[in-house]
């Protein structure tokens, strides 16, 4: 059973009752307030995030799309009723995010920066996405020119997120020695929090920096077990076919479920020992449990 079939099962039984709800929501949001409606907004966005965007026949999900729609309509009303709202500006640019319509989403992200009662938080939170939109719009040099415009303030309350996040804009675009002068800041920093040794550890797996992923992958480890497995790739590059099992032992034994869907994603990066007994047992699903 491939993952969007099992995906489709989980949430096929929740649509009619997801279909509800933001009906419910649309009805009883018709007359109200602002706040009431920004708080339903928030619930149908959330809701529509939360399932797949297509069916099992590969068709819109028509249930997600009524959430989006119904959202924007409710949008449009606070609009009208008070309009310059920061968390409005920023609903639609989820919105947009969730119809795959990027730049519109990352224009909506920047007009919210821009409105008199989004806070520093929220600020900075937007100028992540708004970058983000614009690199998944395929505009990659405006999303670093957006990440180079609030930087400072960015490094200020989110550490090296923003040097992670150009990093792997500029891989995308081949520029290798900006995008690991960037990681390397990060690895060189021992008090890095473990996630963002990982993003950084992998991001140099990719680059083949293999000396610095490690010692990246390494201090994550301890905090963030997933590391395991591209500690694993590492030195499956490197030849050490034993050290690599073990360790995909060790990432198995904590994440299974996780571990088997990478290996099944990245199966070009295993097919060295695709054929090794201890990798088969390790893709493979765990026997059902009999039923009495």
């Amino acid at each position: 059973m491939n993952q969007m079939h099992k995906r489709g099962l989980l949430y096929g039984g929740a649509t009619l009752i997801l279909a509800a709800i933001g009906y419910t929501w649309a009805n009883r949001c018709q007359d109200a307030d602002v706040m009431t409606l920004l708080s339903s907004v928030d619930v149908q966005l959330r809701l529509a995030n939360a399932i797949p965007a297509l069916d099992l026949d590969g068709k819109p999900l028509a249930s997600r799309l009524e959430m989006i729609t119904s959202a924007e309509q409710n949008l449009a009303i606070v609009e009208r009723l008070e309009p310059g709202l920061a968390n409005a500006a920023e609903f639609t640019g989820f919105a947009h995010m969730l119809r795959g319509r990027f730049a519109d989403a990352a224009i909506h992200y920047e007009r919210a920066q821009q409105c008199k009662d989004c806070a520093d938080e929220q600020r900075d939170v937007l100028a992540f996405n708004q970058a983000r939109m614009l690199a998944q719009a395929g505009q990659k040099e405006q999303a670093l020119a957006a990440f180079a415009k609030n930087g400072p303030r960015l490094d200020r309350r989110y550490g090296h997120q923003r040097a992670l996040e150009e990093a792997a804009i500029l891989r995308q675009l081949g520029r290798r020695p900006e995008s690991e002068q960037r990681l390397l800041a990060v690895v060189a920093d021992t008090a890095a929090m473990p996630m963002a040794s990982l993003q950084a550890g992998t991001e140099l797996l990719e680059w083949g920096n293999l000396a610095a992923a490690e010692v990246a992958l390494a201090r994550a480890e301890s905090e963030v077990p997933i590391a395991a497995y591209y500690l694993a790739r590492l030195k499956l590059q490197q030849n050490d076919v034993d050290t690599a099992l073990g360790l995909l032992e060790r990432a198995a034994k904590v994440q299974p479920t996780e571990v088997r869907r990478r290996l099944s994603q990245e199966a070009a990066a295993w097919s060295a020992i695709a054929a090794d007994a201890r990798f088969q047992e390790l893709k493979r699903p765990p026997a059902a449990t009999p039923v009495r």
